[in-house]
């Protein structure tokens, strides 16, 4: 229990921690260098924030997700864009729904890359454009005085090895600890031999690509953004409260799902209205934030119980772990999202089931 509990829960909440740091590490360093050009570009052109989030969402894992979500909640990518991410986002489900049935996988990504495509530019149309793409300014700033200069904004590999400070040596340490653990599994111990290996690799890869690139940002900014952009805003704003929330959420997640066998409930499930029932089900537990009860569906759907549309309307609702860093910094976004999806779920499987 405590081995599952420590890598189901305190593993996982190590893993989103860091990404989701690396990835503001790597946004920070992307806007001051570009002089905010990339993300002012991204905010004016909100079709394409729709589209790469979308393109983000359909990728297999929750990777995809934790980037849309960092972009999102540092006010890059508006809130249409977050939607279609989220709509278009399976998290860990897409793996075995594609190693299980392709085909039948390849139509539901398609219909939902659709979707969020669809959803995305509808809510950009009627949303505010001020909202959209005006949300938080204390995050990305640009200091005039140290991040309007080239040579202010990068130093030397080997001068700041030279004259190291203590912050800089343990964000260094950290993030070769951190790429140790990962190349030598130790943080996927917890998968079955050859179970989800087409996900522990591309883990492996994407967290270590990004780790190495926080390392390179490390050892070679001035101390100014060291102290200014990755100190004081990387690790102070937001470390403790996104490992802290997700660690909480994905507790309650592992105690509900040690408590309540979903699997069991749904199969044994008896009604006269039964695929009316069942995607409602679906779509409830669709809501959990959470990779393993979704599961349960594609089960069904391969062993002839349930139709398509009640496969399709928990994929539409579930994101995997997408949404835990969403909750950890914005939690009336995340109830926003849910809701929104919810409804869709709703319209689009009771349409198919009428079909």
């Amino acid at each position: 229990m405590f081995v599952e509990f420590f890598f189901d829960v305190v593993v996982q909440s190590i893993l989103v921690t860091f990404f989701v740091l690396c990835m503001i590490t790597l946004l920070e360093y992307v806007n001051v260098v570009t002089q905010g050009y990339v993300n002012g570009f991204m905010k004016k052109h909100l079709s394409w924030q729709v589209f790469l989030s979308s393109v983000l969402g359909i990728l297999p894992g929750c990777l995809g997700s934790y980037a849309a979500v960092t972009m999102y909640t540092h006010d890059i990518i508006g809130f249409g864009a977050l939607m279609s991410n989220l709509i278009a986002t399976t998290g860990d489900e897409a793996f075995l729904m594609f190693s299980l049935m392709p085909d039948k996988a390849l139509i539901i990504f398609l219909v939902l890359f659709g979707l969020s495509v669809v959803i995305g530019c509808i809510i950009n149309i009627f949303s505010n454009k001020k909202v959209v793409k005006i949300r938080n300014l204390t995050h990305f700033q640009l200091h005039k005085t140290h991040d309007t200069e080239n040579q202010k904004i990068k130093g030397r590999i080997a001068d700041n090895i030279k004259n190291i400070s203590p912050r800089r040596l343990s964000l260094i340490i950290s993030l070769l600890v951190f790429i140790v653990l990962i190349l030598t599994g130790f943080l996927n111990e917890h998968h079955d031999e050859g179970e989800m290996s087409a996900e522990d690799n591309i883990i492996k890869i994407t967290f270590t690509v990004l780790s190495l690139f926080s390392l390179f940002v490390i050892l070679k900014v001035s101390e100014h953004f060291l102290e200014e952009h990755i100190w004081h805003h990387v690790i102070g704003k937001h470390f403790k409260k996104v490992f802290l929330w997700t660690l909480a959420a994905l507790t309650v997640i592992f105690l509900l799902e040690n408590i309540f066998d979903f699997a069991s409930l749904i199969k044994n499930y008896d009604s006269k209205n039964v695929e009316f029932v069942m995607l409602l089900i679906a779509i409830a537990i669709g809501l959990i934030p959470e990779s393993g009860p979704h599961i349960v569906f594609i089960s069904l759907y391969l062993s002839g119980s349930i139709p398509f549309a009640v496969l399709l309307a928990n994929s539409i609702v579930q994101d995997g772990h997408g949404t835990i860093p969403l909750f950890a910094e914005n939690k009336r976004d995340f109830f926003v999202v849910k809701g929104l999806k919810t409804i869709i779920a709703v319209l689009i499987g009771l349409a198919l089931l009428k079909m």
